[in-house]
């Protein structure tokens, strides 16, 4: 590989994933290349969000019955199975791929209410995200207005999370229709004029759904369900301090 021509995505995970060699070569490469730096933080960003997706299916066991069969199966000298064998061996592993498949399809796949949440928060923010003179339509100087106004519509506990901490004041907020009833969006921006939307919506029983990750363009969010409600956090940002915000959004929630 010529040092003049660009480096490859298959030659760069083997430097990144190769010996200690070649991790000081790619350091190198990274210290004289930003886009090269830059490629490898998208990628992190992508581990990131695969992980925020796929992580729970590790704690998700093997069924009994399949473990049985693979352990009958190993027991064999030499894992020379007869016919029979061979052929309750070939059903144990499309048994598990099968039931594998299906959490990944759980844990994956939103349902049509977790779907629609996660689509109409990202729309949400993209109408009023760039809106100037009216983003909302009551603003956080009346704050007990506010969260009265919401609190009635959405019919549920409704306080506009602090996340001042994070750089984030609150405008205001505004209902919207949603597929389950009514929504509550609140918008939050920082010094730099950057926003976020906070996306509340009444969820259907019986529904939970731990931390996901969407993303529609530059706008990227985390969402959730829980206690019959759908909230997601929508923003311009990178993806550990919007995790960070949606974290800090959820510990709130979750104390109304």
């Amino acid at each position: 590989m010529s040092d003049n021509l660009p480096i490859d995505d298959e030659a760069l995970i083997r430097l990144r994933h190769g010996e200690p060699a070649d991790r000081e070569k790619l350091a190198d490469l990274l210290a004289a290349d930003p886009s090269l730096r830059e490629r490898l933080a998208e990628w992190d960003r992508q581990d990131a969000a695969l992980a925020t997706l796929y992580n729970p299916l590790a704690d998700e066991p093997v069924p009994a019955r399949h473990q049985d069969l693979l352990a009958a199966a190993a027991r064999a000298p030499g894992w020379r199975f007869r016919w029979p064998e061979r052929i309750a061996a070939a059903m144990a592993f499309l048994a598990i791929g099968t039931v594998a498949g299906w959490f990944a399809a759980l844990h994956q796949m939103p349902g049509p209410a977790e779907a629609d949440l996660a689509t109409e928060a990202m729309r949400a923010y993209a109408t009023y995200s760039v809106e100037v003179l009216h983003p909302v339509e009551v603003p956080a100087s009346a704050a007990s207005h506010l969260e009265s106004w919401l609190s009635k519509r959405v019919g549920r506990p409704i306080t506009p999370p602090d996340l001042s901490g994070n750089g984030f004041r609150l405008l205001g907020g505004r209902v919207l229709p949603d597929s389950q009833g009514t929504a509550a969006l609140m918008l939050y921006e920082n010094d730099l004029g950057q926003r976020l939307a906070l996306y509340v919506a009444p969820a259907p029983a019986g529904v939970e759904t731990a931390f996901r990750f969407a993303q529609s363009g530059a706008a990227q969010g985390f969402w959730w369900v829980d206690n019959r409600l759908g909230c997601a956090l929508v923003g311009d940002l990178p993806h550990d301090a919007l995790r960070k915000l949606s974290l800090s959004a959820y510990d709130q929630i979750d104390q109304t």
